[in-house]
């Protein structure tokens, strides 16, 4: 369904778009150098949560896509590029993940200093903040094209929730833990414009790192594209993946999170 939503978009955009007589050194993709985009996203959101350590190995906490929550959800998406002269761009991005699941147990879980004994309902809460942070350099440019490549900084704000309730009534008993991890990316991009409205982005990073009490993996990928009204304004849409493996090193045990994260995302643009 998000691919015939994107297909869709790309044709009426490029059949309500003269493209001949335009190179697209005009778009303002290459003309602006601050670039803005305000918008949100549908998305499927997916957690796997748990306990470590040497001696017991994992001990899961919470599997949201298992336990039949529903990982869809809507949510608020930002985006700000500043492309310096010369080849230099640096852009940040912001976004979240928040789901929500409720079931009856059918064993004793325990999670810090919260037991829920087995029959009673549980609710989870698991929140992910993502701030991005990417700077690439261009290794390629032209009038319309430019390929670059970069570093990048996920830093990642996990919070997890579990609360007993009885009859979907809560009974007061709450357990949570977070972590903020920095996770850095080696990252790549393309930028077309393929006229003076109509531009097309992509770009990706990985990295596996480990970081102070942090041992991460995060492969990434987006695509996007403009439309722009004018030198000022415009409109896009665009899809986001994001895969993430955290272990983080606490007392006792460790945090290990699994987040998987694809959306279709739609904003408004402005440049100046």
């Amino acid at each position: 369904m998000k691919l015939h939503i994107c297909l869709a978009w790309v044709t009426i955009l490029l059949a309500s778009t003269p493209l001949h007589a335009q190179n697209g050194s005009g778009n303002p993709v290459f003309t602006d150098d601050w670039l803005f985009r305000l918008g949100g996203q549908q998305a499927d959101a997916n957690a796997k949560v748990g306990l470590a350590n040497s001696n017991l190995g994992e001990i899961p906490i919470i599997d949201l896509d298992a336990s039949g929550a529903d990982t869809r959800l809507t949510s608020f998406f930002a985006n700000v590029m500043w492309q310096a002269p010369e080849r230099l761009s640096i852009g940040f991005s912001y976004y979240q993940a928040r789901v929500e699941s409720d079931r009856v147990l059918d064993e004793d879980f325990q999670f810090g200093d919260l037991t829920i004994p087995e029959g009673t309902g549980a609710r989870t809460d698991f929140t992910t903040d993502f701030y991005v942070l990417n700077g690439f350099w261009d290794v390629y440019q032209s009038s319309s094209t430019s390929v670059g490549l970069g570093l990048g900084l996920y830093g990642l704000d996990l919070d997890i929730s579990i609360a007993s309730q009885v009859g979907n009534q809560p009974t007061g008993e709450v357990e949570s833990a977070d972590t903020l991890a920095p996770l850095p990316t080696i990252s790549a991009y393309f930028k077309h414009a393929f006229n003076d409205h109509l531009a097309v982005f992509v770009d990706g990073g990985w990295l596996s790192a480990n970081i102070d009490e942090y041992d991460g993996e995060v492969l990434a990928g987006r695509v996007s594209l403009d439309y722009w009204f004018n030198d000022n304004w415009g409109l896009g849409a665009g899809y986001n993946y994001v895969d993430i493996d955290v272990l983080a090193d606490k007392p006792v045990f460790d945090q290990y999170y699994q987040v998987q994260y694809n959306s279709m995302f739609f904003y408004a643009m402005f440049g100046f």
